[in-house]
């Protein structure tokens, strides 16, 4: 069995050497490229495919023997899972890998926003030592509302964290009747724009959550908010929030995340209350061992015909057990 690695066009997140070519693992040969050719496709019976490779109807028209395809990925919004599913192939991702890193990057962002970091280290470098030289207000945690839109497995994990701090906990997630720890009050998504003093957002970008934060929606945003984006860029139009700094309306956004990426607007990478990180969340040495040691682990238990609880389209087993007895 073939087993292809596309690796991200945008960093790579296969080290040189890590798999060499040809390299046989459990009975299976691993390739590796960024860049896939129509022979490397044509003779994959699976593939694993990494952030920012896009799985869409004419890459998948090149597939001619591929059972699976791993996203190594949570988020599946560049995957034509229907494209996938009308050949026959499995499509799984690689589940809640990274969900602890992504809550503490940013819990990271939030605290160092409301302990003003940033403006207090500016002071000292320019040889002031005054600590009321800050703008805004500086709230201690018990004393701030933080509001999670989405609260699976990383909003889940920050609430944790958060609670240990003593931050209020609010969250809306239509998913979710009962908070799951008992940390968070569930709200819908108007109260929590119109009472939380952090805003940080924890949910799929899908056709419903596209541009979520839009005109409309910031105009409900509680004035003077932080916005935390560790999610999914396209969840934020970023020119509406460029509008809501603008007007206040947002004090400050901490994105590691854009609609735009990599290719990120002037306009917020220059602006003053604007903080960003190069969608780094997910990243710690574990989390990325893992993440690769998962994608392959899913990709031969699913090429062996068992069951993986991260399957996304379930009712292609049978008809790829069927195709391939």
């Amino acid at each position: 069995m073939n087993i292809l690695l596309i690796d991200s066009p945008r960093v790579s997140y296969i080290d040189t050497g890590e798999y060499r070519a040809g390299a046989a693992r459990q009975g299976h040969t691993l390739e590796v490229t960024s860049h896939p050719s129509d022979e490397q496709l044509a003779r994959a019976d699976g593939i694993i495919a990494f952030h920012a490779v896009v799985v869409d109807a004419p890459l998948v028209a090149r597939m001619r023997r591929c059972r699976v395809l791993v996203k190594a990925t949570i988020g599946l919004d560049d995957v034509d899972v229907d494209a996938l599913s009308a050949k026959g192939i499995l499509c799984s991702n690689i589940g809640a890998v990274g969900a602890q890193e992504v809550a503490e990057h940013a819990l990271a962002l939030i605290l160092m926003a409301q302990r003003k970091l940033l403006e207090f280290a500016r002071h000292t470098r320019e040889g002031g030592w005054s600590w009321r030289t800050h703008t805004g207000t500086l709230k201690a945690c018990r004393d701030t509302v933080l509001g999670l839109v989405g609260y699976g497995a990383t909003g889940q994990a920050l609430a944790h964290r958060a609670s240990m701090l003593g931050y209020q906990l609010c969250f809306h997630d239509p998913w979710i009747e009962q908070c799951p720890l008992g940390l968070a009050q569930r709200v819908t998504l108007e109260a929590l724009l119109g009472q939380a003093d952090v805003i940080s957002l924890h949910l799929p970008l899908t056709a419903q959550s596209r541009h979520l934060l839009n005109d409309t929606r910031f105009a409900q945003v509680k004035h003077g908010a932080t916005l935390v984006n560790t999610a999914r860029g396209a969840i934020v139009d970023s020119a509406a929030l460029l509008r809501a700094l603008q007007s206040g309306t947002v004090s400050m956004a901490l994105l590691d995340v854009v609609q735009e990426e990599p290719c990120v607007p002037k306009a917020l990478i220059e602006h003053e209350r604007v903080l960003m990180t190069p969608h780094a969340a997910f990243y710690s040495e574990r989390s990325l061992a893992e993440l690769k040691r998962n994608a392959l682990q899913t990709m031969l238990a699913l090429l062996r015909g068992e069951k993986v609880k991260t399957l996304i389209n379930p009712d292609c087993m049978a008809k790829e057990a069927k195709r391939h007895a």
